[in-house]
């Protein structure tokens, strides 16, 4: 495992570094519906509720949680990223870290987790699920996005995208449906799970394949 790790580290810098256009989350079709989702189940919360961020890769929704909170906390594998994020927004608290190890915070700690686009990437989104309820406060707020898989989508993902899909240079790793999302959030501890999905802002399409995964629990 020891050599694994800084192969996946360096593999992550590469993403950013070559990739960012691509990967940018502000570059992808759904951020609109994210960004909506995030202000609509944020705007209860104290300005000054300290909030993490789990993967903030270029900082495209940080700056947004950002617009909510004063005491914003990101974190991602990427050192690189991270360097560039805070020379970039340094009202914001950037820290270099892998979330498939220990969190660098104590038990408690935050109101909010937000975590997009990330557990897709991960051998082990358990853990990371683990970790985020343990560093929440009793009754804080889980927010995560994962891109969406479901019958009709997989079926036409077979017939005509497979190759492409399940292309091994692809980052994803983990793929999940509205079901398997849930159930892996409630065994790390999450309850009143809510779920619901999103598309890219194309009424017809999205009503029948929608691109995201979108979760509200709380610990």
């Amino acid at each position: 495992m020891s050599d694994i790790v800084p192969q996946i580290k360096n593999y992550y810098e590469t993403y950013w570094s070559a990739g960012k256009h691509t990967f940018s989350g502000s570059n992808q079709g759904y951020a609109p519906n994210l960004r909506r989702w995030m202000s609509h189940e944020l705007r209860d919360l104290s300005n000054s509720s300290p909030v993490l961020e789990v993967g903030c890769g270029d900082a495209s929704f940080t700056t947004d949680l950002a617009n909510h909170f004063s005491r914003v906390t990101a974190i991602d594998i990427s050192a690189g990223q991270i360097a560039d994020n805070a020379a970039r927004f340094p009202g914001i608290t950037f820290r270099q870290h892998d979330v498939s190890e220990r969190f660098p915070f104590a038990d408690a700690t935050f109101e909010v987790v937000w975590c997009s686009e990330v557990l897709e990437h991960l051998f082990d989104p358990a853990f990371a699920l683990r970790e985020m309820h343990r560093i929440l406060k009793p009754n804080g707020r889980l927010l995560v996005t994962v891109p969406y898989h479901g019958r009709f989508k997989n079926i036409l993902i077979s017939l005509f995208n497979w190759d492409e899909h399940f292309v091994p240079s692809s980052p994803h790793i983990r793929f999940y449906t509205n079901r398997s999302l849930s159930r892996i959030a409630s065994a790390a501890g999450f309850h009143t799970i809510k779920i619901q999905t999103c598309g890219m802002g194309r009424p017809v399409r999205d009503l029948f394949v929608p691109t995201n995964i979108l979760l509200r629990a709380t610990k």
